[in-house]
């Protein structure tokens, strides 16, 4: 199931849970932690039963500033138990993410960031943003 039938699906029994930002055309369904980018004439839900919030203009789809970013083989399991694997950006930086959140988007053709770093964005066949993984603060990383 991809990520943006099975948010919708949350949407439908918790909606007290889901929120969404409005980008036009394009709407960001989040639950906190993660989210996928729904055109809303494919939407499946009412989205007047689910609370908006204010668009982060970080997260815009339509002006999205991406950096690229390529999964490595480095994982850790956290002290909670998660699995979480490591993304590296072009300029070195590490980027961490809940691996169970990022299976989701298993029809994703590449990875990108955003310019603040705070999270994973699934690139879809034709380059589009398909949704956001926010990412998890590692400390004591070592190399």
């Amino acid at each position: 199931m991809t990520a943006d039938i099975k948010m919708q699906i949350e949407a439908i029994k918790k909606p007290s849970r889901i929120k969404f930002m409005d980008y036009g055309d394009i709407v960001l369904l989040i639950d906190g932690y993660k989210g996928p980018y729904i055109k809303k004439e494919l939407a499946i839900i009412d989205f007047s039963k689910i609370k908006h919030v204010d668009a982060n203009e970080h997260y815009n789809p339509n002006s999205l500033k991406i950096i690229k970013a390529k999964r490595t083989n480095h994982l850790l399991i956290t002290r909670s138990g998660r699995i979480v694997c490591r993304f590296d950006t072009d300029d070195g930086d590490h980027v961490w993410v809940r691996n169970d959140w990022l299976k989701e988007y298993e029809n994703a053709f590449g990875y990108a960031t955003e310019e603040t770093k705070s999270a994973i964005i699934p690139i879809g066949i034709n380059g589009e943003p398909l949704g956001l993984v926010l990412c998890m603060r590692i400390n004591d990383e070592e190399d």
